[in-house]
């Protein structure tokens, strides 16, 4: 998506949405928050809608970010459950070498 000059059309707008689903679908967290930048730069030149197909477009647009939103958190909370729980894994798994090698038990 290249910089834009002068008014953002409905397909612009539409542009951005498509760009957010892939990269958030594909998990290219890197160009996802190019996307969004370039889409936030994008809102704050744009001002205000001047239309209600403008209006509907951003609306639209807001929705799909809201979601890919809420899905990147389910997944930042996922991912933090796993670790916990590797975590715990690890530290049981130290624990039971350790006794393993206190005993004199070899499990080579």
């Amino acid at each position: 998506m290249s910089d834009l000059d002068g008014p953002i059309s409905i397909e612009q707008w539409q542009r951005f949405e498509q760009a957010l689903q892939f990269h958030a679908a594909a998990q290219n967290w890197e160009k996802l928050v190019m996307v969004n930048q370039k889409m936030t730069n994008a809102l704050k030149k744009a001002g205000k809608p001047t239309s209600r197909s403008q209006l509907l477009a951003r609306q639209s647009l807001a929705a799909t970010h809201k979601g890919i939103v809420s899905q990147m958190q389910q997944a930042q909370e996922q991912l933090k459950q796993e670790m916990h729980k590797f975590k715990l894994q690890q530290d049981g798994l130290a624990a039971y070498q350790f006794t393993c090698a206190s005993a004199g038990v070899n499990h080579e």
